[in-house]
């Protein structure tokens, strides 16, 4: 498929900029006291962070324990037949104003969408909740996808 071939379209502007940080005092004292951001709310994910406003963009930091490498990025559960891919790491979000066309473009272009709320068994909480707090924020799921260099691009629906 060619870029001719596609219906053309765009992505707005960058949504977030996700970090993962080790300490959540100190995250809060440097980017909101610091670089006095200021701090917005955030859904009662099950694990810890904060978000910030970052002029028309936002900062979202993740806190955890210790660096979360590229192999762990893909969390197997118990006994299942399936593997859940758990998008907590940096990553960066595009804002799209016709979010149900871009992911049409890509699953025709062969990229392969990387998390379905359809495919969420109501068993596994953290996907569930995840799910949630997306659809509280933009009232939809974001598409995830790998760059072709494997980096996660979220899309997020907006406008």
């Amino acid at each position: 498929m060619t870029t001719g071939d596609m219906h053309r379209m765009s992505l707005d502007g960058i949504h977030h900029v996700t970090l993962l940080v080790d300490d959540f005092d100190h995250s809060r004292w440097f980017y909101g006291g610091l670089l006095e951001l200021e701090e917005k709310p955030r859904p009662a994910f099950r694990f810890p962070g904060l978000f910030y406003h970052c002029g028309g963009q936002e900062l979202h930091l993740i806190v955890a324990s210790r660096p979360i490498n590229r192999d762990e990025l893909f969390i197997d559960i118990g006994e299942r037949d399936f593997t859940t891919r758990r998008y907590i790491h940096r990553h960066a979000a595009f804002m799209v104003s016709d979010h149900d066309a871009i992911r049409s473009r890509l699953e025709r272009a062969g990229i392969e969408i990387l998390f379905s709320e359809d495919a969420v068994p109501a068993e596994d909480e953290l996907a569930t909740n995840m799910v949630n707090g997306w659809k509280k924020m933009y009232d939809a799921v974001p598409v995830f996808v790998n760059d072709p260099s494997g980096n996660l691009i979220e899309l997020v629906p907006w406008g």
